[in-house]
């Protein structure tokens, strides 16, 4: 990265508000020609290396959803404070909790309209949650091919692993599962190339998407055998980077609502 370039962290997830964006406490109150914000945000990436960061608040409390702005906050604030996490994976991120105390911004550091920042929120969601099933794919895909090469050479009972039905039909069918995933992101980025709805298209990519990863992960660990189970080999570390990723921007059942809402009828969500 050159030193020109700058790290901006999304934050959105509060300890009592993650899936449920609307229900953030943090506020950012007009005075004069500035906002003040209060409040604290948790589970942020970059919270310990970003330079700045893209946050939302309440800057009308009573209208729910509808009362949600953007704000760009710069982290060398001194009254912004950021905490880190001792994650299990994932680690370069630096996720972390930020503090916002009286914090003071100039009111031209809104993004966007006022009181319009949860439709950015939903919006971003649907490229994010593609992009992320694509991360958890591609790090699957690259598991599966190189534990491919690995039982063509490996013997058992004087045979290649790769002829036993048991080792390859796993390999086929978590194949197949990434593989329609992928081609599942595919579309729901075409459809948004396109201007059109893609909610549910990219709610099924990013519950499926990580559950599959994680299992095609896990079965190449074992086939591997006990040397994947140490850090000499990168299964471990993929499988832990993968789990931290069917949290972020909605869990598996967070997801199956957006698709439920879109196929069933908002009148029929579930809750």
């Amino acid at each position: 990265m050159s030193s020109g370039e700058k790290i901006v962290g999304i934050a959105i997830t509060e300890p009592s508000a993650g899936t449920d964006a609307g229900g953030i406490k943090t506020t950012a109150v007009h005075k004069g020609n500035k906002y003040v914000l209060n409040g604290e945000k948790s589970g942020i990436s970059v919270a310990m290396c970003g330079d700045a960061f893209v946050l939302f608040a309440k800057t009308e409390p009573e209208w729910g959803n509808r009362g949600i702005s953007a704000f760009m906050v710069p982290a060398d604030i001194p009254s912004v404070e950021c905490r880190g996490y001792t994650n299990m994976g994932n680690i370069p991120i630096g996720r972390g909790s930020i503090y916002l105390t009286d914090v003071e911004i100039p009111e031209e550091y809104m993004i966007g309209l006022q009181n319009k920042g949860f439709s950015q929120v939903m919006n971003g969601f649907d490229l994010s949650r593609l992009l992320i099933g694509l991360q958890c794919v591609g790090t699957a895909s690259q598991s599966i091919d190189e534990t491919i090469e690995y039982v063509k050479i490996r013997h058992s009972f004087g045979k290649p692993l790769a002829t036993y039905q048991g080792v390859s039909f796993p390999i086929v069918t978590h194949y197949t599962q990434l593989e329609l995933v992928k081609w599942q992101a595919y579309r729901g980025l075409w459809l948004r190339d396109q201007g059109l709805n893609h909610s549910k298209e990219s709610a099924s990519v990013k519950w499926l998407g990580p559950k599959y990863s994680v299992e095609a992960i896990h079965e190449c660990l074992l086939l591997n055998g006990h040397y994947a189970y140490t850090k000499e080999m990168p299964l471990e570390q993929r499988l832990r980077d993968v789990i931290g990723l069917e949290i972020g921007d909605g869990t598996a059942q967070a997801n199956m609502m957006v698709i439920a809402k879109d196929i069933i009828g908002k009148e029929f969500r579930s809750h």
